[in-house]
């Protein structure tokens, strides 16, 4: 199962937005939820939104469980 959420018109250069991105791409959702809470970039803030959104996604379409899910692509 594959599950996706987009950010649209996010005011910040995609090369910022790609060093948060790497470190958590392929990692359980709870250890990204962590991750970027706790890194002081814009980055982080912004692509914590987009997880939540994307986990909102997977509960109410798909009735997914959280404990089950991964960040594939970033």
């Amino acid at each position: 199962m594959q599950v996706s959420a987009t950010l649209k018109y996010a005011r910040i250069s995609p090369q910022k937005c790609r060093l948060v991105a790497d470190a958590i791409r392929g990692k359980s959702v709870a250890g990204a939820k962590q991750i970027l809470e706790l890194m002081p970039k814009k980055g982080a803030l912004l692509l914590k939104k987009v997880l939540d959104s994307a986990i909102a996604n997977a509960e109410h379409n798909n009735a997914a469980d959280i404990d089950e899910l991964r960040v594939s692509t970033v």
